[in-house]
């Protein structure tokens, strides 16, 4: 597991790179997940591209002003989740978006829960896709990365 340190650090960008070849699980029935190969790094208040920017604060993005470590999850234009994990200190509203996996487990519920085959190379890759793939929703947003639901290591 990895420890909330690596996630409360100040460098978004070096958190994104360092997410690479870790790996993601969720536990419902399974364990299914697979190793980290796509993010994308989101630098708060002053990255335009972020949820966050200029100081916005909503009920969707309030997640992102928490202690990182923590998972921010939210439906983009009313059909996919997406996952991003929450990065720096409280009130610095960094995130990551986990943008693709290569899949290691539970690839055949993957797989039904996509509408794909195992061997298809669009399983798990776009972040839509791997928050389908993985059964994530937004009932995980706001949760710590380490609990037995949803970790990384």
């Amino acid at each position: 597991m990895l420890s909330r340190s690596f996630f409360t650090r100040e460098d978004v960008v070096e958190i994104a790179r360092d997410l690479l070849g870790k790996s993601l699980f969720t536990f419902q029935e399974e364990l299914i997940g697979g190793i980290i190969i796509e993010t994308e790094a989101y630098k708060g208040i002053e990255d335009r591209a972020c949820h966050a920017y200029n100081n916005r604060r909503t009920a969707r993005t309030e997640v992102m002003f928490q202690q990182g470590g923590i998972a921010y999850v939210y439906l983009c234009y009313g059909i996919h989740y997406l996952l991003n994990v929450v990065t720096n200190k409280a009130k610095i509203p960094h995130a990551v978006l986990i943008r693709a996996l290569f899949p290691t487990h539970g690839l055949a519920t993957m797989a039904k829960r996509r509408n794909k085959t195992i061997c298809d190379p669009h399983l798990t890759h776009g972040p839509g896709a791997l928050c389908q793939a993985l059964g994530i929703t937004k009932e995980y947003n706001g949760k710590e990365l380490s609990k037995r639901a949803l970790s990384m290591d």
